[in-house]
């Protein structure tokens, strides 16, 4: 069975949270330490800048409150957009999963919402892993047997983690943002990118290495945790690089979208060139499992046949996965 990615979408919030804005809360950082240390820009929140100025989100529930957009807002409005993209109607749809690792509600559950925003009437479940969400998806989808897949399935991860962030942090601070990535995938029709290879991993022993708490904030082990993200992840590429022979003069890497400077860590390491990196994370900030898909989303129609694509993400679980793509001729 080959799987292809026929469509893809994201989804955004409109306020925008820049450096500047961080040196004005006073916390002990400036805009030269944010980009020298973490190299964001700026980042999409669905909170109110006077909401943080206030409050500083030092209780995470009333940001749930005054948010513009909930974690099936921006679902719903990325998987929009990939049905769209992929000439695909909803009522076509038999399945939608879902990643969401700061859910609203826990029941239903985020893909039911989504499904219902959308009319989607097949079945519907989460299977989430935080960051690593879209080779969790798609690894997971591989495993199946052909016949017991439907004609087209939905993924979806979305997250608005900057609800959970103590903007008296000067670290988390400056790290999220929100936003919603949406891909179709179909085991029967072609679409312009092809899966070549997925994997998925994780190491339960570490789960507390990373931690969002339902009504609190986030919180990490930001040293281990960066360590970590930056060895498996150069790990995951050289092992895609040895089976496969890619060509970083014309194949492309896609990266999780933590921060700036631990991807210059990971494509200098692989010496992957900056043109042939696709990244989002210093305008729209670390937006958990929707950063990656988000990205090739961003960039879909500067895909072209032949190009190979190497995703790589890492993160809470602790956990890892990757997935290798070629680009078809086939159009939708």
């Amino acid at each position: 069975m080959a799987l292809h990615i026929l469509g893809m979408g994201h989804a955004h919030p409109d306020t925008v949270i820049d450096n500047k804005f961080i040196e004005e809360l006073d916390v002990g950082t400036n805009e030269a330490w944010i980009l020298e240390k973490i190299g964001i820009v700026t980042r999409l929140s669905t909170l109110p800048l006077d909401y943080i100025k206030e409050t500083r989100n030092q209780d995470p529930r009333a940001a749930i409150e005054v948010a513009s957009m909930s974690p099936t807002d921006l679902g719903a409005k990325a998987g929009e957009m990939a049905l769209k993209q992929a000439g695909v109607g909803a009522e076509q749809v038999g399945l939608v999963i879902t990643n969401c690792c700061a859910p609203n509600q826990t029941t239903p559950s985020e893909a039911q919402r989504i499904a219902q925003r959308l009319g989607v009437r097949g079945q519907a479940y989460d299977v989430f892993s935080a960051c690593p969400a879209f080779a969790l998806h798609l690894n997971l989808l591989n495993s199946f047997k052909e016949e017991m897949l439907p004609d087209f399935v939905l993924c979806v991860s979305t997250a608005t983690l900057t609800q959970h962030v103590d903007y008296n942090d000067r670290s988390d601070g400056a790290i999220w943002g929100d936003g919603a990535a949406a891909w179709v995938v179909s085991p029967r029709h072609r679409g312009k990118l092809k899966v070549l290879e997925t994997f998925f991993a994780a190491d339960p022993s570490r789960a507390d290495a990373v931690v969002v708490n339902t009504y609190g904030h986030f919180k990490q082990d930001g040293r281990a945790v960066r360590d970590f993200s930056v060895r498996q992840t150069v790990r995951l590429i050289k092992a895609l690089e040895v089976k496969h022979s890619i060509d970083w003069t014309k194949d492309l890497f896609v990266g999780h979208q933590a921060n700036k400077t631990m991807l210059d860590q990971i494509t200098n390491n692989r010496e992957i060139p900056e043109s042939n990196h696709w990244h989002n994370v210093t305008q729209i900030g670390n937006q958990a499992g929707a950063g990656a898909p988000a990205v090739i989303s961003m960039h879909w129609n500067e895909i072209q046949p032949g190009q190979r694509l190497a995703v790589a993400v890492v993160g809470a679980g602790l956990s890892w996965g990757s997935a290798l793509f070629e680009a078809t001729d086939a159009q939708r």
